[in-house]
């Protein structure tokens, strides 16, 4: 039996490594913590032991996934998944706690699920990358399931698939000591197939995007900031003149977009990088140009003191066909590693011909509970600019169809070094592009769609977590009415 554990604890890390991260693959982040549980519950020997060898093979597998996809570099990268491993256990040693005490009884399958989902929300609540690694984002091109965000937001997806787990589980054991089991596993398919039935009528249902404004995202140079970082402090001259140009051919490609038929520019995150005065001047270039082609332009600015005594500001601004600024936002998310200025999390929203406007700025559109603002506020559709990075390209891309969903708008992502997409309220996919030099266009809807998640918020994961409580209290006051080999606690 020992070796056997072992046997599910290496199957366990290997679909680890495609269940999050870079590698991540729909299919293994519901079969990873199938075997997961099969090692906790069968190894035979110290708790402890048992313990440490998982989180070794947890951690291990936690390193190699997100490798390059961190913003966190050398000896710290391995260091800050250690810490994601510690976490990552808890769910594991919960259940098998509560499950040591109430098995063989179906309830104990709800251990695992209620403990993932509420781990997920304490530690991205606080958390100052957002829910990014969150579960759920391995179920992109899921679209059945990825429709239960309506509702529930990325903690739903992350209950049921741990759910699912645990059951696995539980009918394997059950099956393995002769023991009914057709009953919990129809309740568990009853759910299950009510939430893949919601999704498929979700979509069956949804129109088809036949009205909309005509939009065109534009991705015309590959910023290099490593090489102009240095230029701003050392040759400013060189440094303006860069600077200049790349907006100049941002400038002269908006003009080409909007003859083509654009009704909406959309340029990426720091596209018009520079200094205070030549920022100003491409804002009103920009302004000029939106009123002589009548269309609406998102100018993506980062602005930089060459003397180092006012931090950088990265911003967007959004400017009508009268050439006036009708929406400015100032990015909140991830300034601590970039040392921007960091914003207020209150998004701006502007009403259009094209209905409800909205913006923001790359890692902004990793936290959930602030994108629901804009679900609250009704937004139409969301502009997000972005910047991204090899090892997170198109995973950083993908997660930002998730806003989409939960909160019915349409999300216009135009990004440089990494996915850019366009999708409408349901995640289907309108446009995408990739590349250092990228465009893509769009009819994209001009009206959302009603969801619940920007009401409900995180309530699943509270509620969750006062089910894990309730659990837990009744596992410790009713010790030993369970059927099991060894006691987690005792051990």
């Amino acid at each position: 039996m020992k070796k056997q554990a072992y046997l599910w604890l290496i199957l366990f890390a290997l679909l680890s490594l495609f269940s999050t991260g870079q590698l991540s693959w729909t299919v293994a982040a519901w079969l990873a913590p199938i075997f997961g549980l099969r090692f906790w519950q069968t190894f035979e020997g110290p708790a402890r032991r048992r313990a440490w060898h998982f989180y070794l093979a947890l951690w291990a597998a936690l390193s190699v996934a997100w490798y390059g996809a961190t913003p966190i570099w050398g000896p710290a990268h391995f260091i800050f998944m250690a810490v994601n491993a510690a976490f990552g256990i808890l769910p594991y040693w919960l259940h098998e706690w509560v499950g040591a005490r109430l098995r063989p009884a179906f309830v104990a399958t709800l251990a695992f699920p209620l403990a993932v989902t509420a781990v997920e929300l304490l530690t991205v609540a606080g958390s100052p990358f957002g829910n990014f690694g969150a579960e759920g984002y391995a179920q992109f091109g899921f679209s059945w399931f990825v429709q239960l965000t309506a509702v529930t937001g990325m903690l739903g997806l992350a209950f049921i698939t741990s759910w699912f787990a645990a059951v696995a589980n539980w009918v394997w054991t059950e099956w393995e000591n002769g023991r009914a089991w057709t009953t919990g596993l129809a309740i568990h398919a009853t759910v299950l197939l009510l939430v893949l039935g919601y999704g498929a009528v979700r979509l069956a249902t949804a129109p088809p995007v036949e009205n909309g404004v005509q939009v065109t995202g534009l991705t015309v140079h590959q910023v290099n900031l490593h090489e102009l970082m240095p230029m701003l402090t050392e040759d400013l001259t060189t440094f303006r003149s860069r600077t200049q140009a790349i907006h100049a051919d941002y400038l002269a490609e908006t003009a080409v977009a909007a003859a083509n038929g654009a009704q909406l520019v959309v340029w990426p995150e720091v596209a018009g990088i520079g200094v205070a005065e030549d920022v100003a001047v491409l804002l009103a270039a920009g302004a000029e140009l939106a009123q002589e082609t009548g269309i609406y332009l998102a100018i993506p600015t980062m602005t930089l003191d060459p003397t180092g005594a006012e931090q950088a500001v990265n911003q967007i601004h959004l400017l009508d066909p009268a050439g006036e600024e009708v929406l400015t936002h100032v990015k909140y998310g991830g300034n601590f590693i970039e040392g921007s200025l960091a914003g207020d999390g209150v998004l701006r929203f502007v009403d259009t011909p094209y209905g409800r406007l909205s913006a923001v700025i790359c890692w902004d559109t990793d936290f959930p509970s602030v994108i629901a603002q804009a679900g609250a506020q009704d937004v139409d559709i969301l502009l997000s600019v972005a910047a991204d990075w090899e090892g997170i390209d198109p995973l950083h891309g993908q997660m930002a169809t998730f806003r989409a969903v939960e909160n019915g708008m349409a999300v216009v992502r135009q990004a440089q070094g990494g996915w850019s997409v366009m999708v409408d309220g349901y995640g289907r996919i309108l446009s995408s592009a990739s590349g250092a030099v990228q465009q893509q266009s769009a009819l994209v809807p001009t009206a959302g769609v009603t969801t619940l998640y920007p009401q409900t918020g995180d309530a699943l994961g509270w509620l969750s977590l006062l089910g894990l409580i309730g659990l837990l209290a009744y596992g410790w006051l009713r010790p030993g009415l369970g059927i099991t080999a060894h006691d987690p606690v005792a051990e």
